[in-house]
């Protein structure tokens, strides 16, 4: 059966499709055509499913690097190693160059074997967008001397202590240190400066260090600044929680209990 190239259009196409060799010439064109998408189809699953196949290279944790670890001291510490893993168990936004979390800090924990995500990090100079609703940055002033002045560094963990000087009520001036705050992250190590986080005057103080707190704890934080001296006791990664204590020379000398009711409020 010979199949010409005559155009066909308007009644021509009814003409066509009323004859025997007009309807088989329409249901042979229809054949192609539905061929041709059914190649067309194969050759693109068959592209899609080679490269989900196909091996990425992503950056996966080796253990667990705390929210707040600055990306330059994960790379120096080797916290994570390069793996290659099938693209579409790759996780969205995973990171395969180290070299894009070196200026940056991790926002959120990441976890042993967990992919790293540009998600879960952010500029070091961007404090507000490391913060989750309930907690707030406070700015520390470390006087000189105490609490590991010029030690701390960007995502460690600290606990902070208080240190007051309080009357009794025989009108005696009583010293005590308790724990403040226990495992607060380091969002900006201290640096030698008069100004906090504000701008503020930090009388008699030789470096500031921000704090992620949340909204109770920086009430407190601000008040002993002001009122008392704070101190900061530096965690290991697998720390295990502080005790909360009232310490005076009462408890360091004979090992007794601090009465509180002798300090007047």
């Amino acid at each position: 059966m010979e199949i010409t190239g005559k155009r066909y259009v308007g009644n021509d196409w009814r003409k066509l499709l009323s004859t025997r060799r007009g309807t088989t010439i329409v249901a042979i064109a229809c054949t192609l055509v539905a061929a041709g998408i059914l190649v067309f189809a194969l050759h693109r699953y068959r592209q899609s499913v080679t490269a989900s196949g196909q091996p990425e290279t992503v950056l996966v944790a080796t253990q667990l690097i705390q929210k707040g670890t600055p990306g330059a001291l994960i790379a120096a510490e080797g916290l994570f190693h390069a793996t290659k893993i099938v693209a579409k168990q790759v996780t969205p936004g995973a990171i395969a160059d180290a070299s894009v979390i070196t200026n940056k800090i991790a926002t959120v924990n990441v976890y042993p074997g967990q992919q790293l995500t540009a998600a879960d990090f952010a500029g070091t100079g961007d404090l507000a967008t490391q913060l989750p609703p309930t907690m707030r940055a406070v700015s520390v002033p470390l006087a000189e001397g105490p609490g590991l002045d010029g030690q701390v560094q960007t995502g460690d963990h600290v606990d902070v202590y208080d240190s007051f000087l309080v009357e009794n009520a025989q009108g005696r001036s009583v010293p005590f240190t308790s724990l403040l705050v226990g495992n607060a992250t380091v969002l900006k190590a201290g640096s030698a400066s008069s100004s906090g986080l504000g701008g503020g005057s930090t009388t008699n103080s030789t470096s500031v260090v921000v704090l992620e707190v949340n909204q109770a704890d920086a009430a407190k934080l601000a008040f002993t600044a002001t009122n008392g001296t704070l101190w900061l006791s530096l965690r290991s990664a697998n720390a295990k929680p502080t005790p909360s204590q009232l310490i005076t020379i009462n408890s360091i000398l004979f090992g007794t209990k601090p009465v509180l009711s002798s300090v007047s409020g």
